[in-house]
């Protein structure tokens, strides 16, 4: 079943939103997980809100590294962090999305986060959906 590492520099945030979004949406086989470059020492508090405001929750409460992370060849690694963490992580496909940290920011950008990453999910599910004969 599909694999799918959603990467940014802390691990605080966007990947945390995509990796809740993903796991929501994604068959409950595939393997979905996320991971900073630089984890912070805590979870962006307003990533959790907007998540708790869709009805979804952060997987872990701290943010993680690459050495938490499940040995596993991904099919797909989602790298969010717009060129500023160069990384080397084995995957089949890679994706850059440059989608910028709200950074504490109005609860608005988060929403707007949250909204452009379920609409990409939603694209990449579909494009890593197995065929159905």
């Amino acid at each position: 079943m599909p694999s799918i590492l959603f990467v940014c520099l802390h691990n605080a945030c966007r990947s945390r939103i995509a990796e809740a979004i993903c796991t929501s949406l994604a068959p409950d086989s595939w393997t979905i997980a996320s991971a900073g470059t630089q984890p912070s020492a805590e979870v962006d508090l307003k990533a959790v809100d907007i998540l708790r405001q869709h009805r979804l929750a952060i997987s872990t409460a701290r943010p993680k590294g690459f050495d938490a992370l499940p040995a596993v060849q991904w099919d797909c690694h989602v790298d969010m962090t717009c060129g500023e963490a160069p990384h080397t992580i084995p995957a089949r496909t890679r994706l850059t999305w440059d989608l910028p940290d709200p950074l504490d920011g109005p609860m608005t950008r988060y929403e707007e986060l949250f909204q452009e990453l379920t609409a990409r999910i939603r694209n990449l599910i579909q494009e890593l959906q197995p065929c159905r004969p």
